[in-house]
């Protein structure tokens, strides 16, 4: 049975092993790196950057460069898509920001899109793009659950605040939705791309680097609230686009 013919038959066998390659390269690479004592900064940039080159690969083994939207531009008729999610990530920003040197702004930078290029290929491109024969509502909501579990991980090794990964886990949950909604909407990965690595860079400006300290009630509420904002902004965009109802 050849990779192709494997992905078309099984939807969530296909995104169940999809989903095991990153929890497996995860994991590999991440323990790796603690063997070699390399830091946080510098572990997070390999693992994704190998979860990217993973998924590219499997991408084009699978021959779903439009497929996965890949191969589709963005329009101009699309920007008004991006307003409400653009808008929510530079609300990070309102307090200030606590990186200002020009270099850790840069490495951020090309740290975050390495990030989203690592994870939207993997949740939006592979996962989801595999599930949508089960039906679109299906692939939306199991691709966006899955996603939300995730971060779940990072609690792993103290990085991140047990409070703050929970209410975060929320907020991923309802971005998850509006990225495969935008996805179905432009039929391109490339703004999910976009959007994701900003909202991970304002984060991180104003957080002041990856790792993430215990937060105040409000910080954790803001989360919850992002979630449930961009639940309703996804489901809406579905509902616009006419998505088969939930089988």
């Amino acid at each position: 049975m050849t990779l192709t013919s494997f992905t078309m038959e099984h939807p969530y066998l296909d995104a169940f092993v999809f989903l095991l390659i990153f929890v497996l390269v995860l994991i590999t690479f991440a323990v790796a790196n603690i063997l070699l004592a390399t830091g946080i900064l510098e572990q997070v940039a390999i693992v994704d950057l190998i979860l990217a080159i993973v998924g590219l690969f499997l991408v084009k083994r699978l021959g779903w460069w439009e497929k996965a939207g890949y191969n589709t531009g963005i329009r101009l008729s699309y920007v008004p898509l991006f307003i409400l999610p653009c808008a929510v990530a530079l609300t990070s920003l309102a307090e200030g920001i606590r990186v200002t040197a020009a270099l850790e702004i840069f490495t951020f930078a090309v740290l975050t899109i390495v990030i989203a290029l690592a994870e939207e290929t993997f949740f939006r491109g592979l996962i989801f793009t595999a599930l949508l024969p089960a039906g679109t509502f299906r692939a939306v909501i199991i691709s966006s659950f899955l996603f939300a579990a995730l971060h779940l991980l990072n609690i792993s090794g103290g990085t991140w605040d047990l409070f703050y990964t929970v209410t975060d886990t929320i907020a991923a949950f309802g971005l998850g939705i509006t990225y495969a909604a935008i996805r179905l909407r432009t039929g391109s990965i490339w703004p999910l791309v976009g959007i994701h690595a900003l909202f991970d860079f304002t984060l991180i400006l104003s957080l002041g680097g990856i790792n993430v300290s215990a937060q105040s009630l409000q910080v954790l509420l803001t989360s919850v609230v992002i979630g449930i904002v961009f639940i309703l902004y996804g489901l809406f965009l579905l509902r616009a686009k006419g998505t088969e109802p939930l089988r």
